[in-house]
């Protein structure tokens, strides 16, 4: 039996958050080590300086086996917080999945959100995100 080839080409190069507003991931840069995916994390907090972190994630590809790859999988701790990012490609744009669990103080609640990011120069918002409020 032979393994599967997943082609990463889909997901490599940097991924901007739709709003700019956003705190958490307000972006996220993909490139390929080792037949697996090396993901540089920027993220963000209201009052608090943008924090880099680099995770390993597992290429995820559609049933079947060979074939572009259409998201990834990564489970890390980021700061104080365990998280798993879930990514997926949906017509261009990435979506990540965040969940986030506080090990460290159960006092403050699990919590998850979904954010869309694109490629700068490839797609641009035309406006706010839905919801988001005008300045």
């Amino acid at each position: 039996m032979t393994t599967p080839h997943i082609d990463l080409a889909g997901l490599m190069g940097g991924w901007v958050n739709f709003d700019t507003t956003a705190t958490g991931i307000r972006s996220i840069d993909v490139r390929e080590d080792a037949d697996q995916l090396a993901l540089s994390v920027a993220e963000s907090a209201p009052g608090a300086l943008e924090a880099h972190n680099a995770l390993t994630a597992t290429p995820l590809g559609d049933a079947g086996g060979d074939g572009p790859a259409v998201g990834f999988l990564a489970e890390a701790r980021l700061g104080t917080r365990d998280v798993i990012l879930c990514g997926y490609l949906n017509r261009g744009l990435l979506t990540i999945d965040v969940h986030t669990v506080h090990p460290d103080d159960q006092r403050v609640p699990n919590t998850m959100y979904r954010a869309h990011y694109y490629r700068p120069g490839l797609a641009q918002p035309s406006g706010p995100p839905e919801g988001a409020l005008l300045p």
